[in-house]
């Protein structure tokens, strides 16, 4: 902008020189230098105005393919589309027909209330029952979903063109499966010795969804206007990637372990930890915003 002010500069004072310029020597030398400055200005202007934002547009183009090439590559690096709906994609389930144990790692705005919808669709066992099967198989899980409590739950379902209440009663079916899930562990007479479960709620914005299953990884983008679950599933194709994903995940899971530990079961340990006060806090949270009869049969699973 400086730039081409100065040029304008240039040409105004050109003009003035023209329109001054006298007869004899000294008035052709100042039409001259008149003349001079004008065309300065007008080159300079044009370079400005023209050449080089020509040159940042192609600037520009470069750094967006080259960013479009690191996330969306196609040899061997980056992000790959493997569905154009998250909602119900197959990729997201190969771990509930292994009977080998797995290393889990689930994050995003309600994960479980997700979960038991697909789960309904192919007539399957309910997502409490499927998780202890893993755990019974030696399995590593770890969950992560939003904290109903969070100030950001009238922002982020604006954004995906829900209500507030919508989103709450999900989080709601997410907090009723982590306690029918202690149950059940809690009746178990035993489990391996290495399997582990945390489940924790988080207070930040939750810019991806995350599936890990062992070495395997899908993410899915949160956009506005459009629920998560409708929007793509791409899978993380290069050891690099995956490291930037887990890293972020696993920085979000280490700062909820202060006040957001909802059921936890260690190596080693012989019953889970639940923490009721937490549950109860959680609860009444969801009461207040939904009523209470409608609460209580989501947490029961009956919505």
């Amino acid at each position: 902008m400086l730039r081409l002010l100065f040029s304008i500069v240039m040409m105004l004072a050109g003009a003035v020189l023209v329109l001054i310029a006298g007869a004899g020597k000294i008035g052709a030398l100042v039409n001259g230098l008149g003349l001079s400055l004008i065309v300065a200005g007008v080159v300079a202007a044009f370079r400005e105005l023209v050449i080089v934002r020509f040159e940042a547009g192609e600037t520009t183009d470069a750094i967006a393919t080259k960013l479009h090439q690191r996330m969306f590559a196609e040899r061997g690096s980056g992000v790959r589309l493997v569905s154009p709906v998250r909602r119900g994609y197959n990729g997201y389930y190969r771990w509930t027909t292994t009977n080998e144990p797995c290393a889990l790692f689930f994050a995003g705005r309600s994960v479980l209330h997700r979960m038991r919808a697909d789960f309904r669709d192919r007539t399957m066992y309910p997502v409490e029952e499927v998780l202890l099967a893993k755990l019974q198989q030696g399995s590593t899980i770890r969950i992560l979903f939003l904290d109903p409590r969070s100030d950001l739950i009238p922002r982020l379902a604006h954004e995906e063109g829900q209500t507030e209440e919508s989103m709450l009663s999900d989080l709601a079916v997410s907090l009723g499966i982590c306690h029918r899930l202690y149950e059940l562990i809690n009746s178990e007479k035993s489990l391996p010795a290495r399997a582990q479960l945390h489940i924790r709620v988080y207070d930040e914005v939750p810019h991806f969804a995350y599936h890990r299953e062992d070495d395997d990884v899908v993410i899915g983008f949160y956009f506005l206007t459009l629920l998560g679950s409708a929007s793509a599933a791409f899978e993380v194709i290069d050891t690099q990637t995956k490291q930037f994903f887990e890293e972020h995940f696993a920085g979000i899971f280490a700062r909820a372990a202060g006040t957001g530990r909802i059921l936890e079961l260690s190596p080693h340990q012989t019953a889970p930890r639940f923490d009721a006060a937490l549950y109860d806090e959680l609860r009444n949270t969801l009461t207040k915003a939904l009523g209470q009869q409608r609460c209580e049969r989501l947490l029961a699973g009956h919505g």
